[in-house]
């Protein structure tokens, strides 16, 4: 079936209303492509017809979502950030905190690579973690749980500097496969960010968490709603003294105009990342 363009803003407009996901131009493409599948595979005459159908059917409605959210992670991504972890933030936990496990939440997590490649750090230092990773993708949250990862999932490039950290995990067929004690530091989490500021989402809001990583993802969402997920991050889910991590690239992005009271931003070198305030 051709899908029209009115017909995909259609499909759009209730993806960006259900996720605060605004998908780029190259992404809507394929957001077409599986719209066309999709309708020829239930059979159905218009997009309108399946419009209806996903406000009943919340399974229907969640393949849509698993099929319209990006996935393009690695581990070890943005290497200087992760060093800054390893040095600045794990090498004193232990001596500050005895053996009381750091709480890490890997928000909008993907496959998984992130919380992994945290959970490494962590064991390679010394320290218990628990890393929630969280995200609105079941599809990746189940790969993550799984803990077995492609080759494609290692770059030459960026995050290289920690590759030795994953020798002892790689298979003959060059995958990555976890270990049960590696997998035991992160518990999966579906969270919807766009509804974080919801009271319905109070009890899955990880916690008093030490570290927060919520990366590569605000580049989808508008200021407005980058605006509610920071406050909800800042007031309900870190503690004090705590560090927010966003990607390099969207540091620009986080100005004072939706940047809440209770975060500073700090610069450390070429590493920038927001630190919760003891005082407001």
């Amino acid at each position: 079936m051709i899908i029209s363009d009115e017909g995909l803003e259609m499909i759009i407009k209730l993806i960006t209303t259900t996720t605060g996901i605004i998908p780029r131009s190259s992404h809507r493409e394929g957001i077409r492509s599986y719209l066309s599948d999709k309708l020829d595979a239930l059979g159905l005459a218009s997009v309108k017809a399946y419009s209806d159908k996903l406000r009943r059917d919340k399974s229907l409605l969640m393949e849509l979502i698993n099929e319209s959210t990006v996935n393009e992670t690695y581990f070890f991504r943005e290497e200087k950030q992760f060093a800054f972890v390893r040095t600045h933030i794990l090498s004193t936990w232990a001596a500050r905190h005895g053996s009381q496990p750091i709480k890490i939440w890997s928000a909008a997590c993907s496959y998984g690579e992130e919380a992994y490649s945290l959970a490494l750090l962590a064991k390679d230092c010394g320290i218990r973690a628990h890393i929630t990773a969280s995200d609105i993708n079941t599809t990746v949250l189940g790969h993550c749980a799984a803990g077995v990862f492609n080759a494609s999932s290692m770059r030459g490039g960026d995050g290289v500097a920690f590759q030795n950290l994953l020798l002892p995990y790689k298979t003959a067929n060059a995958k990555i496969a976890f270990s049960d004690e590696i997998r035991s530091y992160i518990t999966t989490r579906q969270i919807n960010l766009a509804e974080m500021d919801n009271p319905a989402s109070e009890g899955i809001l990880p916690k008093m968490q030490d570290v927060v990583f919520i990366r590569n993802v605000f580049i989808y969402f508008s200021q407005e709603l980058r605006a509610r997920i920071l406050k909800v991050i800042a007031d309900k889910c870190m503690g004090e003294d705590s560090i927010l991590f966003v990607s390099m690239s969207e540091i620009a992005q986080i100005d004072k105009s939706i940047m809440p009271e209770s975060l500073e931003k700090v610069a450390d070198g070429n590493v920038f990342y927001f630190k919760k305030k003891t005082e407001v």
